[in-house]
């Protein structure tokens, strides 16, 4: 089966920038980052990409088996999924191929394993934030009625 996976922006808000990946999960105040191979990696699962696809743009771009290659992607979706920060999708089929994100490599390369680092020292002030308690419909600065679920 060819996995795909979105980024659930129900609850996740992420950012590129300079190569590092930013995502902030807006539920629990976490934050996380991940550069080289794992901010590729997440800029793939936005564009839509199957595992597979994410497989072979990878292997164009080190000279490690692919079972290697298999263990570090599944082994980074597990910690994106574990932490929610995207969900899997139905296999919708190919993304636009014109508009791959390739790895800013020369020639082979040894794949470092992509990490993402998880940042949880603001989690009280990013949850203190007067946006979480406003209503859904209205929207801040309309605060929550105390009858209202969290």
């Amino acid at each position: 089966m060819n996995r795909r996976y979105r980024i659930d922006t129900t609850c996740v808000v992420s950012e590129i920038i300079d190569g590092e990946a930013i995502m902030m999960h807006q539920a629990s105040g976490d934050y996380f980052s991940a550069d080289g191979f794992g901010c590729l990696i997440w800029r793939w699962i936005g564009e839509g990409r199957s595992r597979q696809q994410m497989l072979d743009l990878l292997a164009r771009q080190s000279s490690q088996s692919s079972a290697e290659m298999s263990r570090a992607l599944d082994s980074f979706i597990a910690d994106l999924l574990t932490h929610a920060l995207i969900v899997e999708t139905e296999d919708g089929g190919e993304p636009d191929p014109a508009t791959p994100s390739e790895p800013p490599t020369n020639g082979m390369a040894e794949l470092a394993g992509p990490v993402l680092h998880v940042y949880t020292d603001m989690r009280d002030l990013l949850l203190l934030d007067p946006i979480h308690d406003v209503e859904e419909q209205g929207g801040w600065p309309k605060v929550k009625r105390a009858g209202d679920k969290p």
